[in-house]
């Protein structure tokens, strides 16, 4: 809060000003922040879709983009981001084994001059 008569920031809490002495009787106002209604809450989503299935896609050509935004994610303290991260991982990983298998059906089959 600024004193009203020399402009001197003092404490929001003062009662008179620390440099000129002269009273703070400026009224403060308790400003409340617009209350939304109960409805908006409802769809408004920490993580949007949009980011969701674009993760994954992604994650289904380089598994490592999943694995790592999964636990990205699941380190957050907001419950929606760790459930999002969780499946990020679990689809990086299922990705990754996947591929893994797909690779070793390749090397097998040039094994054997196919």
């Amino acid at each position: 809060m600024f004193c009203p008569k020399c402009g001197t920031e003092n404490p929001d809490n003062a009662k008179f000003c620390g440099s000129c002495g002269s009273a703070m009787s400026v009224v403060r106002e308790q400003v409340q922040p617009p209350s939304s209604s109960p409805q908006q809450n409802v769809n408004k989503s920490v993580v949007s879709k949009e980011l969701k299935i674009g993760i994954i896609i992604a994650t289904i050509f380089i598994p490592f983009i999943g694995i790592i935004m999964g636990w990205i994610y699941m380190t957050d303290s907001n419950v929606e981001k760790k459930k999002v991260g969780k499946t990020w991982m679990y689809v990086g990983i299922g990705i990754m084994i996947f591929y893994c298998i797909l690779y070793s059906i390749g090397t097998a089959g040039a094994d054997y001059g196919y």
